[in-house]
Parts: structure tokens; sequence; C-alpha cells
């Protein structure tokens, strides 16, 4: 790529033809061939995520911080994967496909580089299921925080013509022909693998400015391009635990008031959500405060006491897409797949909770304070289709502890959610679609580590024993489903 390096290396001039990629999902690999082009033509093999893709982000965009060097993990996957599913079965080390080094098989750098491949393992970027080309450049260096760069901004390697910028020009589906830097298609005949090109310059600034990776990816390959995790086969090594958001750097995927959902019920007006360094899951770290303020006059003015409900929306904030993913009029949805990262249906997921006691409750209790979440499911083909799914209800242990609370990726764990929008049926593939909290009184709470492992189990503790058991009267038929609190730590 014509990138901004880490150290110069040479700028190749060509322009990349598309062809037709597989709308399959993206296998993962454990290790990648490399024609040495930087150095004597020969070829080697490395491991892909821990030797490879350090390495390339390091040489691509090593100065970047740290949310452009996760965007930068996460294009120069892509383009690998790219490059492997349509035919080559090496990837050059060069400008022509991806710098590795500047010759000759690299240890892995560590630091940064590592950390920043390590946080987005397995993903990749995808549209209607076809996994995209990912270009990238240096571009010109935008002297504006928005990322975007002027026509008087410096553009010392004449990329700036590549980068394309179609989440803010509202170019989605086939509307968005992708970069010059490869073949365009058109509305009619497009040419999906070609979503655009990112500006590793305007990337560094957005992340200087607090900007998600997720965010800086949808600037420059559009709102509805997909992030997804590569499906890994029996006998590679499991991904490890991925966390879905943090709290570190930014409000990552959880940046809607908890008013913003239409099921949102009897919360006054000091409902607030904000990031905190008061209470971390790490010391020194960032969680999100969510203040709840139960509003009791609400509540019994419809005749009855059903407390409030909060759902705490998950998707990133440059979410758009068309209504029918390749047609229809473009939306900007919440709570969709588009926004969040495509997970495989196994394993668990869940978050860590703090919540402060409530004096006027029992010890341990903070006015019946239960916890749960959604997801959007789906199949092999689509995400058009998903339904949301609600998992059984934990009761929240207000002991000003950190605890996890956890749940079982199975059918027997989850229901149909808000009316007719879910099935009870998981599909093989999902999304995170929200966090959803419901009790009778003022609640302070801190959200931290929301995370997901492939590979996790969990077994009920007494204190989930209880609603366990009732949800399991529920589902008749369906497996039995299981479900964690835990300490935190």
């Amino acid at each position: 790529m014509f990138s901004r390096s880490a150290s110069p290396t040479p700028l190749i001039l060509g322009l990349v033809c598309l062809a037709s990629a597989s709308a399959a999902a993206v296998e993962a690999v454990e290790s990648v061939t490399i024609r040495d082009d930087n150095g004597n033509g020969s070829f080697f093999s490395v491991d892909f995520e821990n030797n490879y893709l350090p390495n390339v982000v390091l040489r691509e965009n090593g100065a970047a911080s740290f949310e452009a060097l996760k965007a930068q993990a996460v294009a120069a996957r892509t383009f690998a994967y790219y490059k492997l599913e349509t035919g080559s079965s090496f990837i050059r080390n060069s400008q022509a496909d991806q710098v590795y080094s500047l010759g000759g098989a690299r240890s892995n750098p560590g630091g940064r580089w590592d950390a920043a491949v390590a946080e987005t393992e397995g993903e990749f970027l995808s549209f209607d299921g076809i996994t995209t080309a990912s270009f990238y450049v240096a571009g010109a260096i935008p002297s504006s925080p928005t990322g975007f760069a002027s026509p008087s901004d410096p553009d010392p390697t004449n990329t700036q013509r590549f980068v394309t910028y179609p989440r803010a020009d509202n170019l989605a589906g086939p509307n968005n022909r992708g970069s010059s830097l490869g073949f365009r298609g058109t509305v009619s005949n497009p040419n999906y693998p070609n979503r655009g090109a990112m500006s590793q310059n305007g990337a560094d600034v957005l992340s200087d400015e607090g900007v998600h990776y997720a965010d800086i990816l949808k600037t420059f390959y559009g709102g509805d391009i997909q992030l997804g995790v590569a499906s890994q086969t029996r006998g590679q090594t499991p991904f490890g635990e991925k966390k879905l958001a943090t709290f570190e750097r930014n409000d990552e995927t959880f940046v809607r008031p908890l008013t913003f959902a239409g099921q949102a019920r009897n919360l006054g007006g000091g409902t607030s959500v904000a990031r905190t360094a008061a209470r971390a899951t790490t010391p020194g770290g960032i969680s999100q405060e969510l203040v709840i303020d139960y509003d009791p006059v609400a509540d019994a003015a419809d005749g009855g006491v059903d407390g409030f409900f909060v759902r705490h929306l998950s998707g990133a904030s440059l979410s758009q897409r068309l209504t029918a993913l390749t047609s229809g009029t473009v939306i900007n949805p919440a709570a969709d797949p588009v926004g969040n990262v495509i997970l495989p249906t196994t394993g668990t997921i869940g978050f860590s909770l703090l919540a402060e006691p409530d004096p006027a409750a029992l010890p341990g209790a903070a006015a019946g304070l239960e916890v749960a979440l959604a997801i959007d499911d789906f199949g092999d083909d689509s995400i058009l289709g998903s339904t949301t799914e609600q998992s059984f209800f934990q009761p929240v242990v207000a002991d000003g502890t950190w605890r996890r609370y956890e749940w079982s990726l199975e059918d027997a764990a989850f229901a149909s959610a808000f009316g007719a929008a879910g099935d009870g049926v998981l599909g093989s593939r999902f999304t995170l679609d929200s966090i959803l909290l419901r009790g009778f009184g003022d609640a302070t709470v801190y959200l931290d580590d929301v995370f997901f492992d492939a590979t996790g189990v969990v077994i009920p503790e007494p204190t989930a024993l209880v609603a366990l058991l009732l949800a399991g009267a529920a589902a008749g038929s369906r497996r039995r489903r299981r479900g964690l609190i835990s300490p935190a730590g």
C-alpha cells in the first residue's frame, strides 16, 4: 500500500483490479506465506496473528496513536484475507501488497503494535458477506480535527486522491463505488470488495481526537462496512477472550443516552451515562457510570407499578446502511448488526458491573436491580432478517464490588425480546444488541469489560440459581441454561 511507514519504503505505483470475491465467511489462517520483495525475493512463512500482522502494523503506520493502530490492524488483516481468498497463495512484502519488513523474517515487535493486533484478534471487514480489499494510503496530513483533508493540506506522498469519505457523503450499498486505487464498479454493477481507501494520516488525527477504531473504519470505508471475526476450524488455537468494550479511550459502542431506546421507561431527568475514573476493574482504568433516576410518579401514572427499564444500546456511532442493505433509503441504526462485531454463537458473553449499595434497601440489594443482555442473531448468509433475543435476568449484587455477569450462548439462555423481535432460537452468528437493567428505585452502577469468550463455559452460583430455575421452567424442551455471577478480578 501507499503507506505512512515507520521506516521509509519505496513507493510502487500500480492500480489493483479487483475480482469478484467469495461471499463465504472468512476462515482463519494460523500462518501466512510471504514473498520477500523487499529482500531477496525468497519465500518464508510466519504466524499470521502473532508475527505477520504486528510487523505490518509497525511498518505501515507504526507511529500512529492506538485507535488508528487498531484500525490499521483490521485493514491489514482484511487485505491479507482478501488476497488469499482471491487466489493468491502468498502475500508480497512490499507496498505492492503490504510492508512486513525491510527484508527477511522478523520477530514479533511487541509493544503497541502487538497490542493493537491482539485487541482486534481475528477481526476483518466485509460488506454483504463479501470480504473487502481494505485499501489504505498515507493521504494528506489533515489540519482539521475531523480527520478530513482540505485541498491546502500537505500531501507529501501524493495519495490523498485515493482517499474516500463515503460515510460523510451518505454513500451506502452500491452507491459507494470505492476508491480509484482499485477497479470501481457502477451503481447497477457494483464491485463490493472495493469500499474505499483509508487515510492513515486522517486515521491518526481521528484517533488523537478519541474516535473509536470502528468509527475510524466507517469514516473511510462506509457506515455499512461490517466488522466480523474469522471462523476457526477444529484444531486451531482458539482466539482469546475478546473485549467488546473497555471504555479506556472512549465510549466505544455504548455512545447513546440511557433514555435513547424506545423501550426505556420511568426514567427521571437525572438519568445519565458517562465515562469515569472513579471506578474500574483495573487500577487507573476507566469505566462507564450509569446513574438511574427512577421516576415513581411516571411509574404510577399508568395505574400500576412496573419499575424502570433501561436498554443500553451497543453500536458504533457512525453506523449507516440502506434499509435493505443493497437497496432502499439510508438509515442510521442503533443496536444493529452493522454497528457491532459479528461473532460465532458459541461460548459465553457478559460484562463486569459494580453496583453501589442502596442505603434504603436490604444489604446487598439495590431496589430490586436486575441485569440481562440482548443479542441480534442470524444465520450464515446475511445480517438482514436478524432477530433480537433477550437473556434471562440476573439479580445484581449491590455491595460495591466488581462482579462478572455472564451468560452461555445457548438457545435455553435466551427468549424472544421486545414483542415479536425474536424467536428464542439462536442463529449461528450474532452481534451484541444492548445491556438491560430494571428495578424499582434509584441506582448507580459502573459498567466495564464487556466481553465474549468463544470457549467460555459457566456454572451458576447460588445467587443466579433462582433466575436460572425460573428461566428453565419457561424454556420447555430447550437445553438447560447456564449463567454466572462471580467477583471480577
